[in-house]
């Protein structure tokens, strides 16, 4: 679904971590200029596969996960640095960093797994769950759904977003509230 290569979440880093809200369609652009100004970030991608009705033709593009939205760790420098990109609209503090970090990575586990997935509104009710076998093992999320296959939100909570995944009823354990929270 995506080249992990391209989206890998960055482990080491100064600073902390921050959310740029970016202009629109800028996301792809904002990650070049840090890359250039060796700004560590985070841009979740998936494939888009459309088909043109005229002309039947298949077209695949990378987009983001979150659109308009781009995880970067700075310093304070670095972060006025990123501003001055003039592609960022608001910078969003994040409050819980490893929460934040455990849930990017669990975003990240999802794309690298090829399973696929649909973006979501964030939901607040249910009941939180661990999946226990396959290539998600060990994701956490939210229940939404009992039928099977069984939905399962992980939330970014920051965003006010999520992804859903299916998976057997049969392979997730109830759990308290998760790990990294």
């Amino acid at each position: 679904m995506c080249d992990p290569a391209t989206t890998a979440l960055p482990m080491q880093v100064e600073g902390r971590w921050w959310v740029a809200h970016t202009r629109p369609r800028a996301e792809k652009a904002l990650a070049a200029d840090l890359t250039r100004f060796g700004i560590p970030h985070y841009l979740p991608l998936h494939e888009s596969v459309t088909r043109s009705r005229a002309t039947n033709r298949v077209s695949r593009s990378m987009l983001p996960v979150f659109p308009g939205y781009l995880f970067f760790a700075a310093t304070e420098e670095l972060r006025l640095q990123a501003l001055k990109t003039n592609r960022i609209v608001n910078v969003l503090t994040v409050p819980n960093q490893e929460q934040l970090i455990g849930e990017l990575r669990q975003i990240q586990r999802v794309l690298t797994s090829n399973t696929g997935f649909a973006r979501k509104p964030r939901l607040q009710v249910g009941h939180w769950v661990r999946i226990i076998a396959g290539p998600l093992e060990g994701v956490e999320g939210v229940v939404s759904s009992q039928r099977s296959p069984r939905r399962v939100f992980l939330n970014v909570d920051i965003l006010g977003q999520s992804i859903t995944v299916e998976t057997s009823p049969d392979v997730v354990e109830p759990i308290s509230r998760p790990s990294f929270a």
